[in-house]
């Protein structure tokens, strides 16, 4: 039994353009990386100079409110009916 109609025509133009396939992503991979190694130093992670703008304490706690909130939304009964 002969395979479906798209299978023969994508296994033709696989065929064909193989080669052609691994130079364009050989080419494409090459032309990305340059960059990198166009660099004379190694790269290091960026740093920040001025001090976070709010105190920790005010960002947990509402991290913790926030958890709270969920955990209460979370736990309401549902409205539904015994129709449902």
């Amino acid at each position: 039994m002969k395979s479906p109609l798209p299978e023969r025509v994508c296994a033709s133009m696989i065929r064909l353009t193989g080669p052609l396939m691994v130079l364009a992503m050989t080419l494409m991979v090459s032309l990305s990386a340059s960059p990198v190694f166009a660099q004379d130093e190694a790269l290091r992670p960026p740093t920040t100079k001025e001090a976070p703008s709010a105190p920790k304490y005010i960002v947990i706690g509402v991290a913790f409110l926030l958890l709270v909130l969920v955990a209460v939304v979370a736990s309401l009964k549902s409205k539904r009916g015994h129709q449902d």
